[in-house]
Parts: structure tokens; sequence; C-alpha cells
């Protein structure tokens, strides 16, 4: 998956002398978090979030009034408070390189650019909801199971065999590297096969289990 999967097309944008009260107000009517900012020819030049609109906000301790403050506010233009330089990704880039970029800077999106063209905005909702649909395998009935393997050749073969040889069909596969440099954790959810078989299928061919379940079967709850 790309970032062309995932990214808000033809996003909101707003003038380097777009005002802070004016972006308020379209965060609230457009429900969005982060606006990027282009100049008057229509390069990115920055990025505007809420986070960036708390900061720019007066402290208490401020010793001009409040009709004053009021006044600059209104007046303070967005390349005044924006993001500058900012971060851009490419449409054609890994979603998943894409998000570690995202985790190691602390940010919450990257405006996305196809040359110097300003294409799309993707945030970190956007890669969520798209790592929840890889994850999810869909609505349909299976199974959802875990395995801790060994690095090797030979194993998914081995896996899609013994799904198949049952009834069923692997829909979606996920693995996360142990610290042994060894072994791997691997999540695989299927639709289709009979649970019973399969566990024993998987125990006689050695494979280590460590769950099994139904998929979609998850206990969150509200408490006071």
């Amino acid at each position: 998956m790309l970032v062309r999967d995932a990214m808000t097309s033809d996003p909101v944008i707003v003038l380097e002398t777009t005002t802070l009260p004016e972006i308020t107000r379209l965060f609230e009517e457009k429900h969005i978090r982060r606006v990027p900012v282009v100049n008057a020819s229509g390069r990115l030049v920055g990025i505007v979030s809420d986070h960036d609109l708390m900061s720019t906000m007066p402290s208490p301790a401020t010793t001009l009034s409040r009709w004053e403050m009021n006044t600059l506010l209104e007046k303070l233009p967005a390349r005044d408070f924006m993001t500058s330089p900012v971060f851009v990704v490419s449409p054609s880039c890994p979603i998943e390189e894409t998000a570690r970029f995202l985790l190691e800077k602390k940010i919450g999106a990257l405006p996305v650019l196809d040359g110097d063209k300003l294409v799309g905005i993707v945030t970190e909702s956007d890669i969520f909801q798209m790592f929840v649909a890889m994850l999810s395998g869909g609505e349909k009935p299976g199974l959802r199971f875990v395995l801790r393997v060994e690095e090797g050749r030979g194993v998914l073969a081995t896996l899609g065999s013994i799904i198949n040889d049952n009834g069923g069909s692997i829909i979606s596969i996920a693995t996360l590297d142990e610290g042994d440099g060894v072994h791997k954790k691997l999540m695989v959810k299927e639709e289709g096969a009979n649970a019973q078989a399969v566990r024993a299928a998987l125990e006689a061919a050695d494979f280590e289990i460590l769950e099994v379940r139904e998929r979609r079967q998850c206990a969150i709850v509200a408490i006071s």
C-alpha cells in the first residue's frame, strides 16, 4: 500500500496571508486539525496544526490588555505561526515507511507532493485506518491465530497448505520480529477452515501456537 491509497486528496488549503481567526473557524467548520499553507503562486510553504494554534494563543501572564491581544490575533497571518520548513512525502511512498517517519519525527501529518504540486495530505489517522483495514481481514467469520516461528524458508508454504487442506483460505498475514534475531511472531487470519483441524495440523507440523481465536472477538467496555 502506498501513500496515495491512504491520503486525503485535494486537501483544504490556506494562503500564507490567511489570519489566525479565519483558520480557527475553518478548523471548526471542516472538522480538521491540520491545513497546508501555500503562497500566492500556489507553492507549499508550510503547514498549520491545531497545536500551532494553541501555541499562538496568549499566555495568562501577558501584560497586553484583552483588546490589544484580540487586535493582534485578528491580524496575525499564517506565515507568522505556521510550521516551516515542512516535511513532505510522495504519493508513491510506501505507507509503512511514512508511518515510521511520523513516529520518528513525532509529527501527525505530511503534505503529499507530486513533483511541485500539492495533491493531498496524509495524517496519522489515515494511516491508522489503512493498517486496520489491512489487518482486519474483512467482516466474514474465521480464525485469527498467532504462531512463533523461526526465520527460514518454507514456513508460509507449509502454513498455506495446512489452511488450504482444511477448507480455508488466508486473508491476511503480519509478522513481528523478536529480539533474538531468530524468531518471528506470525499473525494469520483466515476464513472457512475448521478450527480444531487447523490447530491439530499446526501442532503436527511442530508450529508453536501462541493463540487461536475467532476473528473480531474482543471485549471492549466502558467503565465509570
